[in-house]
């Protein structure tokens, strides 16, 4: 071998152990640059699948939130619809009792309207058909008349003293004493 071609020889000796270098650190860097991407990629969907959790949670309890909120006013409805039926049928209860219960009640309500005087008591036309001597008695004895004109109310009673008039008709009462019933029925239905 020439002087020449060994010069040759060791510059292609040392061109190839230069690219050999050369790519093992081309491999190396690709390698690093890799698995830092690699690494960057996991933490990005460490981070990605935490926020999911997260946010499903969040979507978790917002729909118990809004199925207790649900829950709640539907049992609040059906109090409320309860309550109303009571206090429908009160009237009707009323309605329904015997002369004399009938009469001792109307007599309870008169003797807390009552004012000074005489005065004139009138009652439903319903109540034409019921035993009224002893209710008239009692009105006697209070300086109340009763009178032969009915009224047109649904149960109860209109007291008259000259141009003062009270309507002591059940409708009316249970409407003046609603926030006082709902209250007796709340604890009684629902405690």
């Amino acid at each position: 071998m020439t002087s020449s071609e060994k010069i040759l020889a060791g510059i292609a000796g040392e061109a190839k152990t230069e690219a050999e270098k050369i790519t093992a650190e081309a491999e190396k860097q690709a390698a690093d640059i890799t698995a830092a991407a690699k690494a960057e990629a996991e933490t990005e969907a460490e981070k990605i699948r935490a926020d999911a959790e997260k946010k499903a949670e969040l979507i978790i309890s917002s729909g118990k939130s809004s199925a207790e909120l649900l829950k709640r006013d539907t049992a609040l409805n059906c109090r409320r619809e309860l309550i109303e039926k009571a206090l429908i049928t009160v009237a009707d209860t009323v309605n329904a009792y015997g002369d004399k219960d009938y009469f001792d009640f109307l007599l309870t309500l008169i003797k807390k309207e009552k004012l000074n005087g005489k005065g004139e008591v009138y009652l439903s036309v319903k109540d034409k058909v019921r035993d009224i001597a002893a209710f008239k008695s009692e009105l006697s004895a209070l300086n109340l008349t009763l009178s032969d004109t009915f009224a047109d109310i649904n149960g109860g009673f209109i007291l008259k003293y000259g141009d003062i008039q009270i309507n002591g008709e059940l409708s009316a009462l249970i409407h003046e004493k609603r926030d006082m019933l709902t209250d007796e029925l709340n604890k009684a239905l629902f405690n």
